[in-house]
């Protein structure tokens, strides 16, 4: 009588092969959903933060526009807080500007329940040539450097998910920027920011921009 052994024992080993193949292509299926979903969830954070910087640099136009006679002594500091935006959140009370920040939702901004999700600051432009020194704290020709970040954490990216890291931040060397503003690093960049510039027009009054959304410069119009 001729033995089954051997027959069983090429059964089982097919059925073991089997079995580790479908748990491949399960595993791998689950894998790639999970990267599906991971890159879907980045692609609306992303869109969700590209709003809020938008968002927040046209209500910016609106403040500074109006704050325009203001523009000199916010560039040299003698009114705080409104040209350092590395500045954190943890010092809001007393390194942040009045009205120079907010919430997309239009609630009052009231620390730490209600934090802010967006900050906009000023800096000068480079209005100064050789031979007269760069000169951040005075604007010259109507026009200043407006940018607008968005702070809400639930919409920044995270350092592990970095893909660049420029090894530390850079001083400006001219300071046309003010002294307090650091070259953009892995760390500034995990926030969406939009930067514009805000052109004053002699006598006329701020109503808004005349068009080209947030990266317009038609700022005011009568």
């Amino acid at each position: 009588m001729k033995s089954r052994a051997p027959r069983r024992g090429s059964t089982l080993l097919t059925a073991l092969g089997v079995t580790l193949l479908l748990a491949l292509i399960i595993f791998g299926a689950l894998a790639y959903t999970g990267a599906e979903q991971e890159r879907s969830g980045r692609s609306v954070r992303d869109i969700n933060a590209q709003t809020c910087s938008e968002s927040a640099a046209q209500w910016g136009r609106k403040f500074y526009g109006e704050a325009y006679p203001r523009w000199n002594q916010m560039l040299s500091g003698a009114e705080a807080g409104f040209n350092n935006p590395e500045s954190k959140v943890e010092q809001l009370a007393s390194e942040w500007g009045t009205g120079s920040y907010g919430r997309i939702d239009g609630q009052a901004v009231s620390m730490p329940n209600l934090p802010p999700d967006f900050r906009v600051t000023i800096s000068d432009n480079i209005d100064e040539f050789p031979p007269v020194d760069p000169n951040p704290q005075q604007d010259n020709d109507l026009q200043v450097v407006l940018r607008a970040e968005c702070i809400n954490p639930h919409l920044s990216i995270s350092p592990p998910k970095m893909v660049e890291s420029l090894g530390g931040a850079n001083p400006d060397p001219n300071h046309w920027r003010g002294d307090h503003v650091l070259a953009e690093t892995s760390e500034t960049r995990k926030n969406k920011v939009v930067e514009i510039v805000l052109i004053h027009t002699p006598g006329n009054e701020y109503k808004g921009q005349r068009g080209g959304g947030a990266s317009g410069d038609q700022n005011i119009f009568n």
